[in-house]
């Protein structure tokens, strides 16, 4: 199971069950979510806790809350996927998403990493490439390159690491 946690803004738009927050839940299988404008669509960005990866989706819908669950495990693999990590350690990760549990935000550090990225994107958005123009998966890559300064660490590397050792080299010794 993992948690997002969403905010007042995200609950209203979506049709999300706000349930209790879970503090014995590992901080890799926490994540944290915000909806927000640009180009005059919705958009989503989900944040992990722990290490700050982090996806947008761009053009959220009504109709894309009721797959969400769908939506967030394929398009956390294709960040995956795209950021080199093993499909092995991948499906060990994604296999504990058996439920998604929502809850209010509860971590003000990592909503501030996410407000972080959408500013980002907006200025990339906004002077360099317009989104339809855009690769939204290499958009994602690049903002994961960009260094948390408060936790210094740069999420992807983060990201890969954490799993690594959470699901690689452990599994290869039994």
């Amino acid at each position: 199971m993992i948690t997002i946690s969403c905010t007042k803004k995200l609950f209203e738009v979506s049709s999300f069950i706000e349930e209790q927050n879970d503090e014995s839940i590992d901080e890799l299988f926490k994540w944290h979510a915000n909806i927000f404008r640009l180009e005059r669509k919705n958009n989503l960005i989900v944040i992990n806790n722990k290490t700050r990866y982090g996806f947008i989706l761009f053009g959220v819908k009504k109709e894309h809350f009721k797959r969400f669950n769908e939506i967030f495990i394929n398009s956390l693999v294709e960040n995956l996927r795209a950021e080199g990590v093993e499909d092995s350690i991948i499906s060990k990760y994604v296999s504990r998403i058996d439920h998604i549990k929502f809850a209010k935000t509860n971590d003000r550090s990592v909503i501030g990493s996410m407000v972080d990225v959408v500013k980002m994107t907006e200025i990339i958005v906004g002077k360099f490439l317009p989104i339809k123009e855009m690769n939204i998966v290499e958009l994602n890559k690049n903002n994961n390159k960009c260094p948390v300064v408060k936790l210094n660490i740069f999420p992807n590397d983060y990201m890969k690491e954490t799993l690594n050792n959470y699901f690689g080299p452990a599994d290869l010794k039994g």
